[in-house]
């Protein structure tokens, strides 16, 4: 038996894996071996890859395991064929957003944005008409996005509501553009404390009413946001200095979720935010 060690994980997540409840595995990526227990997504990862609310990061650089492996977790070890996962002494990283007050700049977020390919919902956001022309999910999203953003000016929450939320699942990849850009909404709404706002009261409620519309994994992220957990370049943007460090950090989340999860957090500061402050 060989043992490896997962070196790092949340307060979120680690309740579930000590619950000595049954376990198997949900999919095999690279760097990300998809785990399920009492029906909670838990992302065993390699050790360079970000940590999520999900993770639980490991000491490997990579991983012999495929769907048919053998699996199962006692309160110290999750051992999957011939390796053991040691969890006894893991770093355990707080993944909940508190509450606080911050003052992000939403210039630097726009020019960390600009400054990733347009591969996601950051075309929504540039000012090159020709691509969001050539993507049909990027017309689609833009449409939805701009009739919130005109419901919310004529105070018509739930049409607003009904319009940011139908995003969920739009998109492809492991976790759709549609529900990375909602988690950095509901983070932007923290930020911006605004989670006792009726909007935001009725988008947390739409989104959790509409999770089957997703995939698994997208829908574990988004039950997180929900719960104002987030990956740790969210937790950490407010202290960022410079649109190279908020893209330095934000392109590490995945493919594109990453930048999408940052345009979510910029339409909230500096859309949804402005637009509900004249309530107060």
């Amino acid at each position: 038996m060989q043992t490896q060690y997962i070196v790092k994980s949340t307060n979120y997540i680690m309740d579930i894996l000590n619950s000595n409840s049954p376990v198997k595995i949900h999919s095999v990526y690279e760097n990300t071996v998809n785990l399920i227990v009492n029906n909670q997504i838990l992302a065993l990862q390699t050790h360079n890859t970000v940590i999520s609310p999900i993770s639980l990061i490991t000491d490997t650089n990579s991983f012999n395991i495929n769907l048919n492996s053998k699996i199962y977790i006692n309160n110290s070890c999750i051992f999957i064929d011939n390796f053991c996962f040691d969890h006894s002494k893991t770093e355990i990283i707080d993944s909940k957003m508190h509450k606080n007050t911050f003052n992000i700049s939403c210039d630097m977020l726009i020019q960390a944005i600009y400054k990733a390919d347009f591969s996601g919902f950051n075309a929504i956001f540039s000012s090159n008409t020709d691509i969001k022309e050539n993507f049909l999910i990027i017309t689609a999203a833009k449409t939805k996005i701009d009739t919130c953003t005109n419901e919310l000016i004529n105070k018509n929450y739930e049409n607003a509501v009904n319009s940011l939320s139908s995003l969920i699942g739009l998109g492809i990849g492991l976790t759709p553009s549609g529900d990375d850009f909602l988690c950095g909404v509901l983070a932007g709404c923290i930020f911006d404390n605004l989670e006792k706002h009726s909007f935001v009261k009725l988008l947390k409620k739409q989104i959790q009413n509409n999770l089957q519309n997703t995939n698994d994994i997208s829908r574990a992220f988004l039950s997180c946001s929900l719960n104002d957990n987030f990956s740790t370049p969210v937790l950490n943007l407010p202290y960022f200095k410079s649109p190279d460090e908020v893209y330095d950090n934000f392109k590490k989340i995945g493919h594109s979720s990453g930048i999408d999860t940052l345009c979510g957090i910029y339409y909230s500061l500096n859309t949804i935010s402005k637009i509900l402050s004249k309530d107060a």
